[in-house]
C-alpha cells in the first residue's frame, strides 16, 4: 500500500508525517552475502511502493542523506572509524538504520560491528538461538517462537490486539493488579508467532528497548533478539538490531507471521508517530544471562579430588586384606567318600564330544558345467549368401576382373621365376608376353610330338625338353613329359 497522507498506511509501511522521502538504501559494500537480487526478492516486491537502492562504495553521512532507511543485512567485513561517525550522524540527523546479523555473531561474520552499538547499549552474543523441542520445523536453528513478544505496541501496530488495551501497573497494592499485568503480558506475549532461523541473541541495555525475546521454549531462555533506539534528537532517528538475517529471507518471509513482524520494523524506522510502551519498556520479561559449562569440554579435563591423602604404612603388608579370599580345602576327604555312597568309580572325567548345530548343510562342489555364451550369429543384413556359395572358378574369376595389367603383368612374372622359366630366358626378354610366348611354344611342341601310348619310345632321347627349345628324347624323357604335362594343366587352369 502506498503512504497515506497522515504518514499511515495499511500494512506497517508508514513514514512520518510531512515526509516526502520514500528512498530506502541497502548497503553491499561489506560483502553481504544476501542482497536485493539474492535472497531479499520477496522483500522487494513487499516494499514495492519504495524505492530501493543499493550501496557499494564507502559509508559517508553525504550518500546516506538522501535516504529514509539504510539497511545493512550481516555485513561480513569491518568498518571503519568514519564509517561509524556517519552512520552515528545519520541517526542524528533523522535517518534510520535497520541492522541485522546471524548466528556466531560479529566473531563468525569477521566484523566489527558491536563497536558501533555499544554506543546504543546493544551487543550481538556470539551465540546462537535453538528450539529445545520440536514444532513444525525439524531442525532446532529453525527456531519457532510463540511467545516472544515485550512490548505491546509490536502487537499493537501488527493489528494483533486492540490499542485500547488496559495500561500494565506496577502498582502491586491490590492482588488483582497484579492478576491484570500477568494476563495481559501473556496475551501480548502471544500476540504474534514468527520463525528466528539461523540468529543470534542481544544484550540491551538502556537507551535501547528489547522489543522481542526468544521466549520460554528457545535457549537461551527469555532472551532478547531485537531492540529498538529511537534518538532523543529533535530530529528522532531511529535503530533496530536483529540478530537474524535469514528472518527476512525468501525461504522463511512467508512463515507463520514474519510478514507482519517485517512490517512493524518498518513502520518504526519511518513513522514518528510509533511510541513503545513506557512499561514495559522499563520492566521487560527478560531474564539474566547464564553461563552453561560445556561439558563436552569438561569432560576430557578430569581432575582429582582436592581432599587429603592419607599416609602409606611404612609395612607394605598391611596393606594387603588376607580375608577377602580363601582357599579351604577341608572337604575335600568327604567328597572322596561319596563316591562308595553312591556307587560310582572314582575316575577322571571323560571328554565329551560336542554336537555342533550346523544351521546350513556342507557344501558340494557344483555338478553342472558353466554355460559359456556363444557367439552371436552374424548379420544377415551384412551377409553376402552368394559370394559365400561362389564355386573357386567364380572367385577367381571375381579376383581376376579386380586385377589390372600390372597386376597381371607381375602375377606372370613371379610364374616365370617360379618355373624356372625367367633363368631360361634372355635378360631383356623377361617380360609377361615373352614368358606367355615361350610356355605356350613349348607346349605347342610337346602336344606335336607327344601321343598315347609312345611314352616308353621317348624315354631317354633327351633329359630335358625345354633345352635349346626344342624336344629330343631320351633318358629322362618320362620326366620331361611330366613337366609338359604340368605346364599344360596350369595355363588351362
Amino acid at each position: 500500500m502506498a503512504p497515506t497522507e497522515n504518514g499511515d498506511e495499511r500494512g506497517g509501511q508508514g513514514r512520518p508525517p510531512g515526509s516526502s522521502n520514500n528512498n530506502i538504501l541497502f548497503d553491499q559494500s561489506k560483502n553481504e552475502q544476501i542482497s536485493l537480487t539474492s535472497g531479499f526478492k520477496k522483500l522487494q516486491m513487499h516494499l514495492k511502493n519504495w524505492k530501493l537502492s543499493n550501496h557499494r562504495e564507502e559509508i559517508t553521512a553525504e550518500r546516506l542523506t538522501p535516504f529514509r532507511v539504510f539497511i545493512i543485512a550481516n555485513p561480513r567485513e569491518k568498518f571503519t572509524p568514519g564509517e561509524y561517525e556517519s552512520m552515528k550522524r545519520y541517526i542524528d540527523n533523522g535517518g534510520s538504520i535497520l541492522l541485522t546479523l546471524n548466528e556466531g555473531g560479529e566473531g563468525r561474520q569477521m566484523t566489527n560491528i558491536n563497536t558501533f552499538l555499544k554506543n546504543y547499549g546493544i551487543e550481538v552474543n556470539d551465540d546462537s538461538v535453538i528450539r529445545a523441542a520440536y514444532y513444525k520445523y525439524f531442525y532446532p536453528k529453525e527456531a519457532l517462537i510463540l511467545d516472544g513478544v515485550l512490548n505491546r505496541a509490536v502487537a499493537e501496530n501488527a493489528h494483533l490486539i486492540a490499542s485500547n488495551a488496559p495500561p500494565t501497573t506496577k502498582s502491586k497494592k491490590s492482588q488483582n493488579a497484579v492478576v491484570v499485568d500477568k494476563s495481559l503480558r501473556a496475551q501480548v506475549a502471544r500476540s504474534l508467532e514468527f520463525v528466528y532461523p539461523f540468529g543470534a541473541s542481544l544484550n540491551v541495555q538502556p537507551p535501547s528497548v528489547p522489543v522481542l525475546s526468544t521466549g520460554s521454549t528457545c535457549l537461551p531462555c527469555q532472551r532478547s533478539i531485537c531492540a529498538f533506539y529511537t534518538s532523543p534528537s529533535k530530529s528522532g532517528g531511529r535503530l533496530c538490531v536483529c540478530g537474524s538475517t535469514m528472518i527476512f529471507h525468501d525461504n522463511y518471509l512467508d512463515k507463520e507471521q514474519n510478514r507482519r513482524l517485517l512490517d512493524v520494523i518498518v513502520e518504526f524506522l519511518t513513522n514518528s508517530s510509533f511510541r513503545l510502551n513506557e512499561i514495559d519498556a522499563e520492566v521487560p520479561d527478560i531474564s539474566d544471562e547464564s553461563l552453561s559449562p560445556d561439558l563436552i569440554a569438561m569432560s576430557e579435563m578430569l581432575k582429582c579430588s582436592l581432599h587429603d591423602v592419607e599416609e602409606l604404612p611404612k609395612d607394605v603388608r598391611k596393606l594387603l586384606d588376607t580375608q577377602l579370599y580363601n582357599l579351604d580345602l577341608t572337604l575335600i576327604p568327604k567328597m572322596v567318600r561319596s563316591y562308595e555312597e553312591l556307587q560310582m568309580k572314582h575316575e577322571p572325567l571323560t571328554l565329551i564330544k560336542p554336537q555342533f548345530e550346523v544351521p546350513m548343510p556342507a557344501l558340494k562342489p557344483a555338478v553342472y558345467p558353466p554355460i559359456f555364451r556363444d557367439c552371436e550369429p552374424p548379420p544377415l543384413e551384412l551377409f553376402d549368401l552368394e559370394d559365400y556359395f561362389a564355386s573357386e572358378t567364380s572367385r577367381l574369376n571375381q579376383l581376376t576382373n579386380k586385377c589390372s595389367e600390372q597386376d597381371l603383368e607381375l602375377f606372370i612374372k613371379e610364374f616365370g621365376n617360379i618355373a624356372g622359366i625367367s633363368s631360361r630366358m634372355p635378360t631383356d626378354q623377361r617380360g609377361g608376353k615373352q614368358i606367355l610366348e615361350f610356355v605356350v611354344t613349348q607346349l605347342f611342341e610337346f602336344k606335336r610330338m607327344y601321343q598315347p601310348g609312345m611314352e616308353d619310345d621317348y624315354m631317354g632321347v633327351h633329359d630335358n625338353p625345354l633345352d635349346s627349345g626344342r624336344y629330343t628324347f631320351g633318358g629322362g624323357g618320362a620326366a620331361a613329359a611330366a613337366a609338359a604335362l604340368n605346364y599344360d594343366r596350369l595355363i588351362v587352369d
